[in-house]
């Protein structure tokens, strides 16, 4: 699993890591009141207390990353656990259906089964699993400048792809 999804910009300074949040340019200060403005200090503003929020910065992203490397932790718990669920959920509808077959008197039963049946919990749950999105795919950018009527061409032809406003529900 990686260690973080979030970006750090790095630093350029030649004592930081590579993967330091502290801005270059925000370095690049430290740098000028640590050894140039060494002996000056400004109302709230010196060399030491400029070391101490960029440390202070250091720690809360270390932070950040330990609660994003959680969070996925969870996520992937969370997901395995959804998808035994939908596995057992569908183990069930299976057994129940083999006990509504040996007593057909039961026709409530059967007709709960059968409802149940069509919904497909693990579907839903190994969709969800795999990451896969659900839902109506995005409009392409492409459609945003076709003509208001529903035609594509400038000659009048139908999109094939697209319902033409004959085709929009009543």
């Amino acid at each position: 699993m990686p260690a973080s999804n979030i970006t750090l910009v790095p630093s350029q300074a030649t004592d930081a890591a590579p993967d330091d949040p502290v801005p270059t340019e925000v370095s690049g200060v430290i740098e000028l009141f640590a050894t140039q403005l060494a002996k000056v200090a400004f109302p709230e503003v010196d060399a030491s207390s400029l070391r101490r929020q960029a440390d202070e910065l250091r720690a809360e992203a270390k932070a950040v990353v330990r609660a994003r490397e959680a969070f996925d932790a969870a996520l992937a718990g969370f997901a395995t656990r959804r998808a035994a669920l939908g596995e057992t959920a569908a183990r069930a509808i299976a057994y129940a259906r083999i006990y509504s077959q040996a007593h057909p008197d039961r026709t409530a039963l059967a007709t709960a089964i059968a409802a149940l049946s069509e919904t497909k919990p693990v579907a839903v749950a190994s969709a969800t699993a795999t990451g896969k999105r659900r839902g109506r795919p995005p409009r392409r950018s492409a459609e945003l400048f076709d003509a208001p009527d529903g035609r594509d061409a400038p000659d009048g032809r139908d999109a094939p792809d697209r319902p033409g406003p004959s085709d929009a529900p009543a």
